[in-house]
């Protein structure tokens, strides 16, 4: 009997916004490579002897299909590509939208009978104590009446209900502003309920609050040191923990940069955190810079704990003039685990 010895190869990379990528930090971006070894003895039965008989190793080489070892070619030339710049500092365009709105509240209108659809309007995702949460139903076609909203905790077993109230009709949209306590934390239901042609209907959507686990309460002065044009950002901190803060880097006249990103332990109290911008996605003149569109988030330190979300005294903050020439022209070096992970994937495109 012939045994095999298969390998196999599994590829898990993670995808965002149409490309793929690694990430330096914890993420669902991994390459494993899971070698199978089966090995195994068959003996036969004669009548008057037993013979072992011993197996025969055969490789058999599974080769990607052509179109999988393209996709790798282009994975391995995106990631080539990227590695040309820092990972904490992203040149950022007007066509990064999601990028650009961090926290944007994407309406999905429900269609209803006749043609008519409803949809629940929110000024935002997530939101930090003490901010209302301001929820607007809008109809198009339907006339409807007695228009309520609530909000429900979605971590308490019987979905308890945190605030309610009746939504007004201002030129043609019903609204209601629904105020928060310091209980408020987590994920959470909003529930908007009518009645339309003598039936009460009900439309659900999802919202996260949280009493803020950090504050930024403003920026250092900007200083070069090398290729990087360094920000410090003033933070005040409620939870020790782990932290992740990202922002959008503007030109005076709100022209998008870059969006930094930057990682650091953190303690109680008010403490610094450095954002970088690489001089290869600043503008080639000297110019001003503001910096806003903040996520500050608290990251997990044990499996099944909840991220936690800061927030910004100001929604952006001046930089002033900052001299871009005085940065040196360094090209940027990728680390040893950054080039292990493009020669994977040049590997497998060749196979």
């Amino acid at each position: 009997m012939k045994h095999k010895k298969v390998v196999y190869v599994v590829a898990l990379l993670g995808g965002c916004a149409g490309y793929w990528y690694f990430s330096s930090e914890p993420a669902p971006t991994l390459a494993q490579v899971v070698i199978s070894n089966q090995q195994a003895q068959v003996a036969t039965h004669q009548p008057s002897v037993v013979k072992q008989m011993q197996p025969k190793q055969v490789m058999v080489k599974e080769t990607l299909p052509e179109s999988v070892s393209e996709r790798f070619s282009l994975l391995a030339e995106a990631y080539a590509q990227e590695l040309t710049l820092p990972g904490y500092s992203v040149p950022l365009g007007v066509n990064d939208v999601h990028l650009l709105n961090p926290n944007q509240y994407v309406a999905q209108p429900v269609m209803l009978e006749g043609g008519a659809s409803a949809s629940i309007v929110m000024p935002k995702y997530r939101f930090s104590f003490p901010e209302p949460v301001v929820i607007t139903l809008e109809v198009d076609g339907l006339t409807v009446t007695g228009v309520s909203a609530a909000i429900r905790s979605e971590l308490s077993a019987h979905k308890e209900v945190l605030a309610k109230g009746d939504m007004a009709n201002h030129d043609g949209k019903w609204t209601v502003q629904l105020d928060a306590t310091e209980e408020w934390d987590g994920p959470m239901a909003v529930n908007v309920t009518f009645s339309a042609k003598g039936k009460k209907q009900t439309l659900t959507t999802g919202i996260e609050y949280s009493y803020p686990a950090a504050t930024i309460t403003g920026v250092g002065e900007v200083r070069a040191e090398g290729s990087d044009m360094l920000i410090p950002l003033k933070l005040t901190v409620e939870k020790a923990g782990y932290y992740r803060v990202r922002a959008n880097l503007y030109t005076a006249n709100q022209q998008p940069v870059a969006l930094l990103t930057a990682s650091k332990k953190l303690s109680e109290g008010a403490v610094e955190m450095e954002l970088k911008a690489y001089k290869g996605v600043l503008p080639k003149q000297d110019g001003e810079f503001t910096l806003g569109s903040f996520v500050l988030e608290r990251r997990p330190a044990v499996p099944g704990e909840l991220t936690r979300y800061g927030r910004s005294n100001e929604p952006s903050y001046d930089l002033g003039e900052f001299a871009v020439g005085q940065l040196s022209d360094e090209p940027w070096q990728a680390d040893e685990q950054e080039m292990q992970r493009l020669e994977f994937l040049q590997k497998m495109a060749d196979e």
